[in-house]
């Protein structure tokens, strides 16, 4: 019997997908280009108000990683109550403690450095 390694764990389901809505369009790439590894459509949202409908178009999608400087904590705790299958990861490029506890208390299930996708990946594992 072969020993789960690091990778094993983290890997999400092959027909998932995530939307990005990052502030920066340079992270939006580069985490576009990295979760493609993980999962079977990344989709990036151009702008704030582009993510609801996204959201209603592509009903498959199970991971929205949002930046906290783009989407704010009121619109987080809305799409954790209205979309009950989607798991939320927050980001911001300098996370603190008090960012966190309000991303969590809004319903997303991992708050973290845009650039930390092994996290981002666990987050849907875990959720």
């Amino acid at each position: 019997m072969r020993s789960l390694l690091p990778q094993d764990v983290v890997k999400s389901s092959p027909r998932s997908i995530v939307v990005i809505a990052q502030n920066d369009p340079d992270v939006a790439q580069a985490l576009s280009n990295d979760l493609h590894a993980h999962f079977a459509e990344v989709i990036v949202a151009e702008n704030a108000s582009d993510l609801r409908p996204l959201l209603l178009r592509h009903p498959r999608v199970r991971v929205a990683v949002l930046d906290l400087d783009l989407v704010n904590v009121e619109e987080v705790r809305q799409l954790a109550s209205t979309c009950c299958n989607l798991t939320i990861v927050c980001t911001h490029p300098s996370p603190d403690e008090r960012m966190w506890i309000a991303a969590l208390d809004a319903g997303a299930v991992e708050y973290c450095h845009p650039y930390d996708i092994r996290s981002i990946v666990r987050a849907r594992s875990a959720a």
